[in-house]
């Protein structure tokens, strides 16, 4: 290789990823970092870093000069960028060669062909690949764009030119809402990829999206690592990936991997990169959809079939290495199964969740892969992509590594913001995806009015209020009762007879001491727990000789189970928090347009003095890099704008005030 240093240009899971890439390769790695990321898992991991800028990505990771000054200084001959941020900017990639270094990732002039979904759309028609029927040309007017969704028809998709995983994507279903559509699809591309340039096309509701692996070198060898299967989707953006894909006749095989590979060969590309499709399952006629001129997040699902490093040969392809693996090689075996783990609730919309990881705990089992970016003590900001973690699960067969994904999902541990694992967990158990007959519109089909997590069961409301009770009960360090031990987490002091807490406004009682307590709600039986302790955040006890184990974490009146169910919030108040919450009053009153999380306000679709009805747009807001259309919550008259677009704001902001409309008696 002409480098043994490299710069990752990224952050989290991927740097991460990369930076054990490199140290098997014998490389050195530096690391770079925002304000935001100072105490970041990847700055610790490489071998230096170098601190780039504010936390906000335009003036930190986005920043391109400050990227190659930072390898410049520290010897750096290569620069990785990862996915996302400037792994698919051609400008980029031009400057590193300009500047002398080497760029992980094809060529300028690939990128920029590739790059543009429009353009990619032409390589794919005179390589004689299938594309999706829409509109692709480059009269971007308001008017042109409207009269081709008009000949397309509904649904379609608007999709940004310039990106992927689902930002500057939009569905419309009804015309008359297309220009406001267009308006956030561009503002999201805009945001997102510098680039606000888009392209329309009908809309395939049952597709499968089916992905082909390409890795190629500067010698003119192109290989495919076959397929995975990306279908199981939302907001467009992939939640479980697997290889190979199930259910895919072997003609229809053969024709997908030998396109994907034309294609690529045909331009001259020289990197790893994906070749992705809509396959309609109905009538066997695929569509090229797009090519992602990068490393893929899925990527380790084919590393687990293949055997081959894709990271690792991206990088030593870059430094000139020949493929040394002909396509008769390179074997498919087993199956292997992702599962993108984030920071969102899917019960609301998967709106992101911030704040700190109080706790972290991996599963570690056999066929069990994690590829993480945080830890114990991380924070998750609202300035990037809500992806905490990758679990990848690899078994002899496609039931296996379901089974094996889903044990890991339940051993997985991670507290503070929200996350989850719990909707990926029932991912696993849909009919249609246990079968392999799943298809892009399944969320959609089985959760046509959103997911919602499961009700606390009685035994877990008793694990709650029995993990709340003996964590009050706790000695501090710096109290003389902690010489008394474990007596203090057994009989809290100045206690007598019950305690009482409550949950969703319902009286719990609990009683007992030594390790023997009864727990009592409303309305069921008695739940005796028996040889009870909590050591650490370890709560252990017996109903019925049957042994429970759970993690149990407590923030202000929330406690967070981790257990063999799952992970479950629950809300118990104790004495203190029941006399709060009685004199708390809601001063919203229903008619604030409140911010549910930090971010930027990008718009303000109204003014002081207009009327609006409740469901009208006002706001549009930016949080991890997704756009979000605030509404009205009434009928009224706006009294207040307290912010202006580019500002930052904080969860709970009131952005807009209204004065409601009066109601006739």
């Amino acid at each position: 290789m002409s480098f043994d240093t490299v710069l990752i240009a990224n952050r989290g899971e991927i740097a991460c990823r990369l930076i054990d890439a490199c140290k098997g390769l014998g490389l050195r790695t530096v690391a770079v970092y925002s304000d935001a990321d100072r105490g970041a898992a990847h700055v610790e991991a490489a071998d230096s870093a170098v601190h780039i800028g504010a936390s906000e990505a335009a003036l930190s990771y986005l920043d391109g000069a400050k990227i190659i000054a930072a390898a410049q200084r520290t010897g750096a001959g290569a620069i990785h960028p990862g996915y996302g941020f400037l792994a698919e900017n051609a400008g980029f990639a031009q400057a590193c060669e300009d500047a002398g270094l080497t760029f992980i990732g094809p060529s300028p002039e690939n990128i920029l062909l590739m790059g543009s979904k429009i353009a990619a759309k032409g390589a794919a028609v005179a390589a004689k690949v299938p594309v999706v029927p829409g509109y692709y040309g480059n009269d971007q007017s308001e008017d042109i764009l409207l009269a081709e969704a008009k000949k397309i028809g509904t649904p379609l998709l608007i999709k940004a030119s310039a990106g992927g995983g689902g930002r500057g994507m939009r569905q419309v279903h009804d015309l008359a809402n297309f220009t406001a559509e267009l308006k956030l699809a561009r503002a999201e591309a805009l945001s997102a990829f510098g680039d606000d340039k888009v392209l329309l096309e009908r809309y395939v509701g049952t597709a499968r999206h089916i992905e082909v692996q390409i890795l190629a070198d500067k010698h003119g060898n192109v290989r495919h690592l076959y397929e995975r299967d990306c279908s199981l989707q939302r907001n467009h953006q992939k939640v479980i990936e697997e290889a190979p894909a199930p259910n895919l006749a072997p003609e229809i095989r053969a024709h997908l991997l030998e396109s994907a590979v034309r294609l690529t060969a045909g331009i001259g590309y020289d990197s790893a990169g994906t070749v992705e499709y809509l396959f309609d399952a109905a009538t066997g006629e695929y569509y090229f959809l797009e090519m992602n001129t990068r490393l893929q997040v899925e990527h380790p699902v084919t590393e687990a079939i293949t055997g081959i490093d894709i990271a690792q040969w991206q990088i030593r392809a870059a430094g000139g290495e020949v493929l040394p693996f002909a396509q008769e090689d390179i074997p498919c075996n087993g199956w292997s199964i992702e599962a993108r783990i984030a920071a969102e609730d899917p019960a609301n919309g998967y709106r992101p969740e911030i704040g700190l990881i109080t706790a972290y705990d991996e599963p570690r089992e056999a066929g069990l892969r994690v590829d993480s970016g945080i830890r114990a003590g991380s924070t998750v900001s609202h300035y990037y992509d809500s992806m905490l973690a990758k679990l990848i699960s690899a078994a002899p067969d496609r039931t296996s590594a379901i089974r094996l994904l889903d044990r890991g999902l339940e051993g997985f541990h991670i507290a503070g913001p929200g996350n989850n694992i719990a909707f990926l967990r029932d991912l696993l158990e849909l009919p249609e995806f246990v079968e392999g007959s799943h298809s892009t519109a399944a969320l959609g089909t089985t959760y046509p009015d959103g997911w919602a997590a499961a009700s606390p069961t009685p035994l877990q409301q008793a694990e709650a209020v029995l993990g709340r009770f003996l964590t009050q009960a706790k000695p501090t360090s710096e109290s003389p009762w902690s010489a008394l031990g474990a007596w203090r987490i057994t009989e809290p002091a100045g206690r007598s007879g019950a305690s009482i807490y409550q949950i969703d406004g319902e009286d719990a009682h609990v009683s007992g001491r030594n390790g023997t307590y009864t727990v009592a709600l409303s309305d069921q039986t008695p739940i005796e727990m028996n040889n009870a302790s909590l050591t650490g955040d370890t709560l252990c006890f017996e109903v019925d000789g049957l042994r429970h184990t759970t993690d149990v974490q407590i923030d202000a009146h929330t406690v967070t189970l981790h257990g063999a169910d799952g992970r479950v919030a629950i809300e118990v108040l104790a004495s203190d928090g029941i006399l709060q919450a009685a004199s708390e009053v809601d001063l919203g009153g229903g008619n604030q347009v409140v911010s549910p999380m930090p971010g930027q306000v990008i718009e303000i679709m109204t003014k002081v003095g207009a009327e609006v009805s409740v469901g009208d747009p006002v706001v549009v807001i930016e949080a991890m890099k997704l756009m979000q259309t605030l509404t009205a919550p009434c009928d009224g008259t706006v009294s207040q704008i307290n912010f202006a677009p580019t500002e930052s704001v904080e969860a709970g902001a009131v952005l807009v005030a209204i004065e409601p409309n009066e109601t006739e008696e």
